[in-house]
């Protein structure tokens, strides 16, 4: 997987309308899964350095019931899970 540098323009775009503070984990985490082929566990794993559990609680608590952001989950051709933000 290519994983392309951002800069901190591009960072505000993403986080643009949504009540995230920059430079945090959960702004990493909302980075990720903006991209267009979304992030495995791993890449939101390396990103944040939480653990699978905390992330998949994130996922579900913060982003989809709070921020009411719509993360979708799909498996790529590998069979790893891929998270994504539609």
């Amino acid at each position: 997987d290519d994983v392309q540098p951002m800069d901190a323009t591009d960072d505000r775009q993403l986080l643009e309308g949504i009540p995230v503070r920059s430079g945090t984990k959960l702004a990493a985490l909302v980075m990720a899964l903006h991209r267009p082929q979304g992030s495995t566990s791993l890449q939101l794993m390396l990103a944040t350095g939480w653990q699978p559990h905390t992330v998949r609680g994130a996922i579900s608590g913060m982003l989809r019931k709070k921020l009411g952001l719509n993360v979708v989950l799909a498996h790529n051709k590998s069979g790893e899970r891929v998270y994504r933000v539609v």
